[in-house]
């Protein structure tokens, strides 16, 4: 009479009191097991009967787990003594453990197979057809079931196992011990119980795996209806349960295994039930009786706090929690050791052992199945059919359910079969060739071999519509499985496995053209994945045997024979059909087979093949890069193809006499010298560098390449290989631009030295006149990479050159016949934007030479500097028509180049350490040798060279810069004034760090550059030259301030710069056009700019504090000038410089400081005064209270003093007698405008104060404003005072708001009231 409802709550709280009850629960056997037999006799609502099948499963794990009982009543109330308020006792907490009895074992063993096994054998009994509900049921009381007594199912009988102690895992040998206080009946079936089920599991995945290997080409399904396998078969949750009770029964050995997030809860527990407090006083009490040696705590152990005597405030039950967690780990532990010891114990210790045939089958039918699951005795007997071969089967039959037509089961089974792997890993070593085999559609005879379907008779079977389904959820499922990391790994570890995984993946041309069209891209996406696991964890192999070396080159000459064959390789042409032959989708795809094959070369080819492999194959893999490079043009295995030269290349320059391989020769480069003395060969090799640039994204509105998925992983490892990492530049000066690709400069000079010298010249001449057509080529979306390449090929030429060249000779025929016309040339004809490749070409193609290898470049490029460069001297540039402003524009921009070009020369005379480094042992070879008098190999000849250069830059190169300052080209004067910072920085460095000439400075040209540019103002410049050359000193003070050194730009070059800085801000008075005011604007905003960043960028922290003084003295010269605009900016640069260097000030530059702030204040410009102001705001809010103080009162003496007067009435008696002369007038205007500077300052200064204290009021505060508030009114001060004192007031009064209750106990009555006149709105009723 009662509702359903209500039954499903009580039995959900039966089962929440059942579940930690203990042996309790064998005084209500008979009415738990009613209220079960209740719940599941009502098949029809699942609610439930799933609630029955949870008390079935709490009744069996509370009766056959260890677990600990928690005691509900107070520890001290079962004491005798118990005092009501008293602290528990650690000692007397109940906590009691359930341990299994054999009692408890009976009542299991009744429980499972009162409703587990009678149901299974009801399954004999009955039409699967019909009653698919039931078999639903029945397999979810089985899960429900073996969840509850895993714990208690072993392999074998207890006395079976407690006889092999020395192999037992603690798990193990505690539940035979348990089992063997149960009765002998309950003994006899939980010896075989594992076991049996696995068997009745196995013979389930069975029938499923024969009625879906090929249910979609069966034209009349009456037979299989009739047997009830089909629809087994095909149901979701009969699949699902199935593959949920096989990864109980081969992974779980007991109800409570979760014990890593068990660990987690209990360190949050630990760490909120632990009093640190009272530990860190235990602790400290502890170590004060150590010290003092009290014998009351000799024989004490406390430090570990591991009894209750030791100040221990963690609770036992804590600890038992604990205990419980370590138990259940050695439950979750003996699901992985307990396989391994049945696999030991069948196959011994060694691990190339057969395994023995699978029983795996699909000749079981429904009948008999049936058969299986009514009989009493398990038809599975003999030594043979043990349960490892049980768990094995069921695998087997996992991963036929791993390729179910249905999506989910997959997933599920995909999923399980993936965490068994981690439990029965040798399965895997038999499982990866049939794996493969059926990718590659190669396993006629193995139809059902480790559960997987035959896919070439899947091949010949179409569902009704005509298309392969069932070959593709198969084909989807036998990828899965290769993409498991197990599985995946496995292959790895050998170069058979990998071969093998080569031809599957490669070779999937005539798998993608036989499935269906809807399938196609999902089954690309799968193999991609495989592909990029491989990618992800790819590593070298030692081929220690001569079968690895066989393997490795069977693979070499699988991926030279498919790169080279192509189409005829891949896929048969008698093996298509019309339909398919003419599929696009398969066309599509076999580029992608040869691109993942050209990769795979990429990565198999090391430096051991090319003198220890065959030559015939070794000269196949030259061959087929070189053919790659040339046919296939623009494509992304072209890209590939110039990745395996790189690595081919470097491989070949590795000294193989320091390798494990001695004796086996030098690799044969014959080929690699043919291609490069090939014209036609070389073009090639340039086009294909044009194309392994990055996309230019600023064609086509900005959007990058769209690859396929795993293309860019590709493209990005064949970038990897084309030369080896450097680091260059290493310096503080970058590459210049991001197009220009340094590989390719490196592996055309790795190239040209492997190649040798005579057959070197010969490429160079092919691969400059490449170049050259590359750099004349037309505007077209690739004309960026083209010119990038020429620059590349210049780099990676004039380097190779370089390094081959022995003699001065050499070097000057190869600079004047090959490298200098190309440079010209080239420099001519680039745009502006691709100079930086040149740049950065020139940078790597001399770098660490020494000077003598490149001062014919350095004598070129200032020459043309020479000759190019504008003159001031010369005709005044006037444009006139726009032929005549066009050939202008050519002519600055050209003059541009070879400005920006020059500087990459310069750079590399930085006389540093890297100045001929490809000649100089390494710097630890004295240290390594002990050897103090090894030879400087040639320093002093070096540092000559170098003197040499810098001096015929100083006498050639800065007179024409200097003149030129003026230059009408704004890009000019940047790359002038660049130029000219990067002499004087490099000149600096070689002075310094080299003996020659060092400490001398008679030939610096930064002497020479300073004096040109500080008499800038009193030159006899024009209003237009004077307003350019001021934009170059502008931008060379830039460039020393973010590229420079402080310790010597600094001081040499900004700080005598400064006054040309400040006066430069003053604008001219003279009538002059309207663009040229707007050009003398931008001037001024410019040295703004740069004033503010001398003032917050330099910081002289080097230990020279005369530099700080000589900036305030220019300060104070600024403060005084005639232009207010310049007296704002010193204040300015006061602020920013005395806020950097408020630290460093001695006392004498913090007076000078103090003093220019304060002398500003009384300015008659509003912006003058209010920029002091703020300084001295930050001057003060530094000083000491004592020192504020005796400021304020001196002050406020001053302020008090300036008070304007009020004027007296005039009568008519005094104006009659008193008549003023003009000399009195003059002198009265005097005393007042000193008057009023004297009260301006002095306000200013409280105000200053006032505003240093933002947070806090100290006593001189509320002097310091009462004086300010007399200065508020109309009739005692100017405009401008008044607004500045109501301004400090109101902001003073806004910044204490939120504590002005403590603030206010500062003032007296007195000084609150000065200061609410000011800040108080006046109203009608004041």
């Amino acid at each position: 009479h009662r509702s359903t409802k209500s039954a499903i709550y009580r039995l959900r709280c039966l089962a929440g009191a059942v579940r930690y009850a203990g042996s309790s629960v064998l005084k209500h056997r008979d009415s738990i097991v009613a209220a079960i037999t209740f719940a599941l006799s009502q098949p029809d609502d699942k609610v439930l009967f799933k609630t029955g099948c949870k008390l079935l499963r709490h009744t069996l794990s509370s009766q056959c787990e260890e677990y600990p009982i928690a005691q509900s009543s107070h520890p001290m109330k079962r004491s005798s003594n118990y005092i009501p308020g008293a602290c528990a006792e650690l000692k007397n907490e109940g906590v009691k453990w359930c341990v299994p009895s054999g009692k408890s074992v009976d009542f299991t063993v009744d429980l499972v197979g009162r409703f587990c096994l009678k149901r299974l054998r009801s399954l004999g009994d009955t039409n699967g057809d019909g009653n698919i509900q039931l078999w639903r049921q029945s397999l979810r009381v089985l899960r429900y079931t073996l969840r509850g007594c895993l714990g208690i199912l072993l392999d074998d009988c207890a006395d079976t196992i407690l006889s092999q102690e020395g192999e037992l895992c603690p798990k193990e040998k505690a539940t035979a011990s348990i089992i063997k206080a149960s009765s002998p009946e309950s003994q006899k079936i939980l010896g075989d119980l594992r076991r049996r089920l696995c068997f009745h599991l196995m013979d389930i995945t069975c029938v499923i795996a024969k009625g879906t290997v090929d249910c979609e080409s069966k034209s009349d399904g009456s037979e299989s209806e009739k047997e009830g396998g089909l629809s087994i078969s095909t149901d979701a949750k009969v699949c699902n349960e199935v593959i949920e009770i096989a990864e109980l029964l081969l992974t779980r050995r007991g109800a409570q295994y979760q014990s890593g997030s068990g660990k987690t809860i209990w360190r949050g527990q630990k760490e909120i039930l632990v009093d640190f407090f009272l530990t860190s006083e235990c602790d400290y009490i502890q170590n004060i009786l150590l010290r003092a040696d009290d014998e009351s705590q000799r024989g004490l152990n406390s430090l570990y706090k591991d009894g209750e005597e030791s100040g221990k405030n963690t609770s036992r039950c804590l600890l038992v929690n604990r205990i419980h967690l370590a138990n259940q780990t050695l439950t979750s532990s003996a699901s992985s050791q307990i396989p391994r010891r049945l696999k030991k114990l069948r196959d011994g210790a060694g691990t190339n052992v057969a395994i023995p045939a699978s029983l795996f089958t699909l000749e079981m039918d429904m009948k008999t199945l049936q058969s299986h699951l009514s009989s009493e005795e398990t038809p599975y007997r003999g030594e043979k059919c043990t349960s490892l071969r049980a768990y094995e089967a069921v695998i087997d039959g996992l991963c036929n359910l791993s390729c179910h037509p249905n999506i989910n089961v997959r997933g599920n089974a995909l999923s399980i079969t993936d965490f068994l792997m981690t439990r029965f890993g040798w399965v895997v070593k038999h499982r990866t060739s049939r794996l493969l085999s059926a990718i590659s559609l190669r396993d006629d005879d193995l139809k059902g071999v480790d559960g997987i379907p035959s896919t070439q008779e899947l091949v010949t079977q179409v569902n009704a519509q005509g298309r392969r389904t069932r070959l593709a959820e198969v084909v989807k499922g036998v990828l899965k499985l290769v993409s498991l990391p197990k599985i995946l790994k496995h292959m790895m570890w050998n170069e058979a496995g990998r071969f093998e995984l080569v031809k599957s993946v490669c070779g999937t041309q005539r798998l993608l053209t036989l499935l269906p069209p809807e399938d196609v891209a999902k089954v690309v996406y799968y193999v991609n994945s495989i592909f990029l696991l491989f990618r992800s964890r790819n590593f070298s192999l030692i081929r220690v045997s001569k079968a690895d070396q066989l393997a490795h080159e069977s693979s070499l000459e699988f991926l030279i024979d498919m790169l080279q064959d192509g189409p005829k390789f891949v896929t048969a042409p008698d093996e298509k059909s019309g339909e398919e032959a003419g599929d696009a989708d398969a066309g599509e795809m076999h580029w992608r087979d040869r691109l993942v094959a050209s990769w795979f070369l990429l990565q198999f080819v090391d430096e051991k093949d090319l003198v220890t492999t065959k030559p015939q194959l070794m000269s196949k893999v030259w061959t087929t890069c070189f053919t790659l490079i040339k046919e296939e043009v623009g494509q992304p295995i072209q890209r590939v193809s110039l990745g395996l030269l790189g690595r081919l290349v470097s491989l070949a320059l590795v000294d193989m006499s320091q390798s494990e391989s001695i004796g086996a020769g030098q690799p044969d480069l014959c080929l690699l010298q043919d291609f490069f003395t090939s014209e036609q060969a070389c073009k090639a090799l340039g086009n294909a560098l044009v194309y392994d640039h990055r996309e230019d994204t600023s064609v086509g509105g900005g959007h990058g390449a769209q690859w396929s998925s795993g293309v860019q992983e590709i493209i990005r490892d064949a970038t990897a290989n084309l030369a080896s990492r450097t680091l260059f530049p290493f310096q503080r000066v970058s590459v210049k631009t991001s197009i220009y690709k340094l590989q390719h400069s490196q592996l055309l000079c790795s190239a040209l030295l492997a190649i040798g010298y005579e057959n070197a010249k010969i490429a160079v001449g092919y691969l400059l006149a490449q170049a050259k057509e590359l750099v004349a080529s037309p505007p077209s979306e690739d004309q960026r990479n083209q010119q990038c390449t020429a620059a590349e090929i210049f780099g990676g030429v004039c380097r190779a050159l370089l390094l081959y060249s022995t003699t001065p000779e050499d070097r000057e025929i190869i600079w004047e016949t090959l490298l200098l016309p190309f440079l010209e040339d080239a420099v001519q004809k680039t745009p502006t934007y691709i100079i930086g490749a040149y740049f950065d070409a020139c940078r790597w193609g001399i770098h660490h030479f020494p000077p003598n290898h490149f001062f014919p470049l350095l004598k070129f490029t200032v020459v043309k500097v020479q000759t190019t460069l504008w003159q001031r001297d010369g005709v005044e540039e006037t444009e006139q028509g726009s032929g005549a402003a066009a050939t202008m524009a050519d002519r600055f921009a050209l003059q541009s180049k070879w400005l920006y070009f020059i500087q990459s020369v310069l750079i590399e005379l930085d006389g540093e350490d890297d100045v001929g480094a490809t000649s100089k042992q390494p710097w630890y070879t004295a240290s390594l040798l002990h050897d103090t008098a090894l030879a400087p190999d040639g320093s002093n000849g070096e540092e000559i060279e170098l003197g040499q250069c810098w001096t015929h830059v100083s006498e050639a190169l800065i007179p024409s810069l200097l003149n030129a300052i003026g230059h009408p080209y704004d890009k000019c004067r940047d790359h002038i004034a660049s130029l000219l910072f990067r002499m004087c920085y490099c000149h600096r460095k070689f002075i310094n760090t080299l003996s020659y000439g060092k400490g001398s400075r008679s030939n610096d040209p930064g002497i020479t550059i300073m004096n040109q540019l500080v008499s800038i103002q009193d030159s006899s410049y024009s209003f237009k030259e004077k307003n350019r050359a001021l934009g170059t000193a502008r931008k060379f003070v830039a460039y020393c301030v973010h590229w420079g050194d402080a310790k010597h730009e600094y001081s040499q070059f900004i700080v005598p710069l400064l006054p040309l800085a400040f006066k430069a801000l003053q604008t001219t008075e003279e009538e002059v056009s309207v663009e040229d005011r707007g050009i003398e604007a931008e001037l001024v905003k410019g040295f703004r700019y740069s004033i503010a960043d001398i003032s917050t960028s330099c910081v002289v922290s080097y230990g020279i504090p005369n530099d700080i003084t000589r900036v305030l003295t220019i300060l104070k010269e600024m403060s005084v000038y005639d232009n207010w605009q310049i007296r704002q900016a010193s204040a300015h640069f006061l602020r920013c410089f005395q806020g950097a260097h408020k630290f460093l000030f001695s006392q004498q530059q913090a007076e000078n400081s103090l003093s220019i702030a304060i002398s500003l204040l009384s300015d008659d410009r509003r912006e003058v005064s209010n920029a002091a102001t703020s300084a001295l705001t930050g001057i003060l809010a530094i000083m000491p209270q004592s020192a504020l103080e005796e400021l304020v009162a001196k002050y406020i003496r001053i302020a008090n003093k300036s008070v304007k007067k009020k004027k007296k009435k005039k009568t008519a008696d005094t104006e009659m007698t008193k008549e003023v002369t003009k000399e009195e007038a003059e002198e009265r205007a005097t005393k007042e405008k000193q008057r009023a500077k004297r009260q301006q300052r002095s306000v200013f200064v409280l105000c200053a104060v006032v505003m240093g204290r933002p947070y806090d009021t100290p006593p001189y505060i509320p002097e310091a404003l009462a004086a300010l508030s007399k200065h508020s009114f109309e009739q005692r001060a100017s405009m401008g005072v008044r607004d500045e004192v109501k301004r400090v007031c109101s902001e003073f009064k806004r910044t204490h708001t939120d504590n002005w209750e403590a603030h206010k106990k500062q003032f007296t009555q007195e000084q609150l009231e000065a200061l609410e006149d000011v800040v108080s709105t006046p109203h009608y009723y004041a």
